[in-house]
């Protein structure tokens, strides 16, 4: 009988310990649940290769077990001295959490081929100075417009301008990187051409290859805010001014040469007439 009222004793002391133990761990999730962090997330999708400033994330409150390893609290920590410090290595997502091991330094050296984003590639294009100094620089986005001559079905001459790419991001200007500290213009290689790396489809690669081997190409600056892609409508001489001719050299060059081919068979008939006569 006393060894029974032992055993009761031990298996009640037992199943007290179990209960406490269960219900303290309880007691520890229901904390961890309860406890807030703050955590920097994104404001709005941040492409590979941007510069993070603050009008692209936001501070949001989350519970602790949600926050992600190597998370960041403040956005005040993105900045050094005043200026933006971080670049993405990889795309954020809108509400995604900013975190320290997919973001570089903007000082680091980074090279031009990790600032292409996703399924994206780099293409290299040549302007004149005065078109792109101090007007295009590394994270701009622009359009591509292609000057082409051709031949109408009437055989003549025409110009047209299209539009060869859209809403491009700038990689690099000359030697200014994106993500990299700014060159000034001291630093700044400045020359009759400047050297425009954008991203590009490999579809919008090749037309660009295409619109630069048989044409002239322009680019065109886009508001940071604007990233709606517009109809591609081709405008002609006459769309400006009605009636127009286009008046290029090569139109020259080829009237040229139609008359001199006319007055070289007139001068070789005359030559065979007076040849048959002797």
């Amino acid at each position: 009988m006393k060894k029974n009222i032992i055993l009761i004793v031990v298996l009640a002391l037992f199943s007290a310990m179990f209960a406490t133990l269960y219900l303290y761990d309880v007691g520890q999730q229901n904390k961890s649940m309860s406890e807030k962090v703050a955590v920097v997330v994104a404001n709005q999708r941040i492409e590979q290769g941007q510069i993070i400033t603050d009008s692209m994330i936001k501070q949001k409150i989350v519970p602790k077990q949600y926050a992600q390893p190597n998370y960041i609290s403040e956005i005040k920590d993105f900045y050094i001295d005043g200026n933006p410090a971080y670049i993405s290595i990889v795309p954020f997502e809108e509400g995604e959490q900013i975190t320290s091991s997919k973001m570089s330094s903007v000082i680091s050296g980074f090279g031009l081929a990790n600032t292409i984003p996703d399924n994206k590639k780099a293409i290299t294009i040549l302007f004149n100075n005065q078109e792109v100094n101090g007007i295009i620089t590394s994270g701009s986005k622009v359009d591509l417009i292609s000057i082409i001559e051709y031949e109408n079905k009437n055989q003549r001459l025409e110009e047209a301008a299209c539009v060869v790419a859209q809403n491009l991001l700038v990689l690099a200007v000359g030697n200014d990187i994106i993500g990299s500290a700014k060159k000034t213009e001291d630093e700044m290689t400045v020359s009759v051409n400047i050297p425009v790396t954008v991203a590009v489809s490999m579809e919008e690669a090749q037309k660009i290859v295409l619109a630069q081997e048989k044409g002239i190409l322009k680019i065109v600056l886009r508001a940071a805010s604007d990233d709606k892609i517009q109809q591609n409508k081709i405008i002609k001489i006459n769309d400006i001014c009605e009636n127009a001719v286009a008046n290029t050299k090569a139109q020259s060059v080829k009237q040229t040469n139609s008359e001199f081919q006319k007055r070289q068979k007139e001068l070789n008939e005359i030559i065979n007439k007076y040849s048959q006569k002797q």
